[in-house]
């Protein structure tokens, strides 16, 4: 075997391109990204006529100061992606509905970008399938809100004179539906089974506590049972401040987590001893392949996961949103209110007030049915239970309301 004492430069290049090219490493690289990749948008609109761009630069400023980190750089991303090569350089004055129309099929007819992966070929409407087509929707859509805010500043500020920039936006008609990734206990246990140890102990925490990765990273210490019976997440650039109650066996494993450490180190802490980077992201990648679970399982997959199975458990709403630091329940009434059939089915037979004596007689003749039919069900995983299947994104009328330019589009009968 050769040490590397005696590898010359070029044995030891090949050396190392080989181990770079190996499949556990290869697996967890990335290409480099532009410089502030998160931080500008790719962009410097120059000339006297105010564009487009010029309008994004303006609102990318006040959102800069004005939004949570998370959220500003998921609008450069998009702005840069979908926004900069389509229509920054249009006049915003000018901007009619045509353009906008123009915006939306080039948007619709584009995979989704993941990442660094190259980009797929563009596929007609057509050729979409329904929860292609709704997801695609949403972008669209989410696109309209950064637009609405871009070009409402530009008129505010006084860069245009009318406001017909903004009123051609339209929304599209879609489907939000609940969110389905998450894991069952079984699948839990698998992967904190096969994960290595200190992404194990990340897991764990986010299991236990429904955090955020970046609130678990930034947890310290003197932040587990100083303030009561959990974690303290500290507020930060992004969320606000909340407490956060631990079971009997969360307070075992963060006690356990933070034996040995003093008050100011950090709970979570990578192989090298450092505080976690975006690499947790990769290794989670390489263990859903490995576990064999479904692809699109990200870290936030687990946040989901402790709130799916609290509701499933009888939690209340208001209990799940202060756990996870919602405003109201409304976010968690949204998400994982389909989750909580049998509390459905409790609630019915509970409230629903007597309506017809013949029928009250009829339940006592077929109770050995209905009870069949309750068993047949219960137990069942509530990804699946009571599912709606090929819920269409298009709209339920054929008539939508057109006026201006965006009505002048479409061709007159008979032409």
């Amino acid at each position: 075997m050769i040490v590397a004492a005696q590898l010359s430069f070029d044995q030891a290049t090949a050396a190392a391109e080989a181990w770079f090219s190996s499949d556990p490493i290869r697996s967890n690289a990335v290409s480099r990204h532009a410089i502030r990749y998160n931080g500008e948008i790719t962009i410097c609109p120059c000339g006297e006529e105010f564009t487009v761009g010029h309008a994004l630069c303006d609102y990318i400023e006040w959102k800069r100061v004005a939004a949570a980190r998370s959220h500003f750089e998921t609008v450069v991303t998009l702005i840069n992606h979908h926004l900069v090569p389509r229509i920054a350089n249009l006049p915003l004055a000018k901007f009619t509905a045509k353009d906008f129309h123009r915006l939306c099929l080039s948007v619709l007819e584009t995979p989704p970008k993941y990442g660094n992966r190259t980009l797929g070929p563009k596929r007609h409407l057509a050729d979409l399938d329904p929860e292609a087509l709704r997801r695609r929707k949403k972008t669209v859509n989410t696109l309209v809100s950064i637009l609405r805010g871009a070009f409402g500043l530009a008129w505010e500020i006084g860069e245009i004179d009318s406001d017909r920039p903004v009123r051609c936006l339209k929304r599209l008609p879609n489907v939000d539906r609940p969110r389905t990734v998450f894991l069952s206990r079984p699948e839990c246990a698998e992967l904190v089974e096969a994960s290595r140890l200190d992404l194990r102990q990340l897991i764990l925490g986010a299991l236990y506590t429904g955090c955020r990765v970046q609130e678990l990273t930034n947890l310290h210490v003197g932040d587990v049972a100083q303030e009561g019976y959990g974690i303290y997440i500290s507020p930060s650039k992004n969320y606000r401040p909340r407490f956060v109650f631990l079971p009997d066996e969360g307070m075992a494993f963060f006690l356990s987590a933070c034996s040995g450490k003093k008050r100011d180190d950090l709970v979570f802490l990578n192989a090298d001893g450092r505080q976690w980077s975006d690499r947790y992201k990769h290794l989670f990648r390489d263990l859903v392949d490995r576990t064999g679970l479904p692809r699109d399982t990200v870290f936030h997959s687990l946040r989901h996961t402790y709130a799916s199975q609290l509701v499933q458990a009888g939690a209340s709403f208001a209990i799940v949103a202060k756990q996870l630091g919602h405003a109201d329940t409304a976010t968690v009434d949204k998400i994982y209110g389909h989750l909580a059939p049998d509390q459905t089915e409790a609630e019915l037979t509970l409230r629903f007030a007597p309506l017809n004596s013949a029928y009250l007689v009829e339940v006592e003749r077929v109770n050995v049915e209905l009870v069949e039919i309750k068993a047949r069900f219960r137990g069942k995983d509530p990804r699946f239970y009571s599912k709606i299947e090929g819920a269409s994104s298009w709209p339920r009328s054929n008539f939508s309301r057109f006026s201006g330019e965006m009505l002048a589009q479409l061709p007159r009968y008979g032409e």
